[in-house]
Parts: structure tokens; sequence; C-alpha cells
């Protein structure tokens, strides 16, 4: 399953307020790479770091690393697929980044944003880190 996590998630996880289903999020992910494939805008990963103490952002970078991920450039993502995004009312960040979801071919975007959570009939999933991980725990028994 191929899955955009919002800069949030990230956030949550290594930042200064964490969210366990944030931290249990990543842990996943690491102890399965071959279930989930991650993908990260460059767009992303520079919220990471403007909001993140370095050490917090290294730990990110060596995540990244582990699973073998590496950021997309912004630039890939067409202009009209974030005015598409625009058009449904999100804000022009939080356009770009359902843009850029899309543009990946991701399942699922997670993220804890409500302004994405509203949206509904998408091409693909939106969920909370929370949710994610009891409907993949449930599906794994």
């Amino acid at each position: 399953m191929q899955l955009v996590l919002d800069s949030n998630e990230y956030l949550f996880a290594l930042g200064a307020e964490r969210k366990p289903a944030c931290e249990a999020l990543l842990n996943t992910l690491l102890k399965d790479p071959t279930t989930y494939r991650l993908r990260i805008s460059r767009t992303i990963l520079e919220e990471v770091r403007r909001n993140t103490a370095p050490q917090r952002f290294r730990d990110l970078w060596l995540f990244l690393q582990a699973l073998g991920v590496s950021a997309d450039e912004d630039w890939e993502v067409s202009f009209e697929l974030g005015v598409k995004y625009e058009s449904l009312g999100l804000k022009p960040g939080d356009a770009f980044i359902a843009a850029y979801t899309e543009w990946t071919g991701a399942e699922c975007l997670v993220t804890e944003n409500r302004d994405f959570l509203a949206l509904t009939s998408l091409p693909f999933k939106i969920v909370r880190a929370d949710a994610f991980l009891k409907q993949h725990r449930a599906s794994d028994v």
C-alpha cells in the first residue's frame, strides 16, 4: 500500500508535542517496509525541518533512509491538480498535499488535519493515524 503522511504526522511523532498514534504509525511503517510504500514531497520535508529541532529532523532523515525513501520535487505535480483541490475549499498548502497524494497514486493520505478529513469522494482515502493503525491491525489478524 502506497501512503503519503502529512507533515503533522511526522511532527507529532518526532516533535515536542507527541501523539502516541503518530509515533506508532512511523514504527509500523519501519517494521513492515514491504507492505507500506511511503512517499514524501519536498514541501512536507521542508515543513518538518522548519518546525522541529535539528536532532528530530535528523531522526526523520534516518527513518526515511531506512525505508529507502527520497523526496519528490514539488514542480513535478501539475499546477492544475493543485487548483482542483483549492476549488474544493482547501488552503493552497493543503491543496498541494492533496494534489501530491493524487499525483503519486497513493491509496491513502494520513493526516490529523481536520480540513482534509472533511473531504469526501477523492481518489484516495484520508484517515488519522489512529484510524489507520486500527484498520491495518484488524486486517493483519
